[in-house]
């Protein structure tokens, strides 16, 4: 069922220091209140990650683990794999803020937030959460990243268009479906922002990919 909401909403682009002291700020789109509560527990929990177990999907769990461990042969259970990112967070910088600036319905079930987060260095970055309905629960499915960079190889992956997109930190290979706009739309030496999330289902050639959800030409 899942899948099937992918592929219609992937179908429609083609064609068209703790928790308890984080603060964040309440203002932007307007969202429902059953999953603005949602965000709200998932961002308390979220220097513990254990705790927001019951509002992540697996497939959630599976794309923080790869995206910290960097190894899709690694096959463990999602227990292992949450255990592992819980003793990973207790080294890393806390979430000291967040900030909700976007809102998308795009189904019944599906919805993405854009959500700007300050850590305890005073780094900030920008991320979108996919979040779905899921056993009448609203849940963490999916979390999309962003990379600016040069397009420095663009190739055919049978019905996908594959962009490998670099700068000085960061080399990372992208895929999207290749009758989708972004595919006919970006070449080779193309400086973009895209945006998209670890593709955990899948792989090319043993190797991790990220799925685009959008990209934009910088000028």
């Amino acid at each position: 069922m899942q899948l099937s909401v992918w592929k219609s909403w992937f179908h429609k682009r083609r064609h068209s220091d703790r928790a308890d002291s984080m603060y964040t700020v309440d203002k932007g789109p307007a969202i429902p209140e059953e999953i603005r509560e949602v965000i709200h527990q998932f961002f308390r929990t979220y220097n513990h990650f254990k705790g927001a177990r019951s509002l992540q999907t697996d497939t959630f769990i599976k794309e923080v683990f790869y995206a910290t461990k960097q190894d899709p042969k690694d096959q463990i259970t999602i227990e292992e794999m949450e255990s592992y990112i819980q003793h990973k967070n207790v080294l890393r910088l806390r979430l000291k803020s967040y900030e909700i600036d976007e809102f998308l319905r795009l189904g019944e079930k599906v919805c993405m937030i854009g959500v700007t987060r300050e850590f305890s260095n005073n780094q900030r970055n920008r991320v979108l959460y996919f979040i779905i309905k899921e056993d009448q629960s609203w849940r963490f499915h999916h979390i999309a990243r962003s990379h600016h960079g040069t397009v420095l190889d663009k190739f055919q992956v049978k019905e996908q268009t594959g962009f490998v997109i670099g700068n000085e930190k960061a080399t990372l290979l992208f895929l999207t479906h290749s009758g989708s706009a972004d595919a006919s739309t970006f070449v080779l030496g193309d400086y973009v922002h895209v945006e998209g999330y670890l593709e955990v289902e899948q792989e090319v050639s043993s190797q991790l990919y990220y799925r685009i959800v959008r990209m934009n030409r910088v000028h």
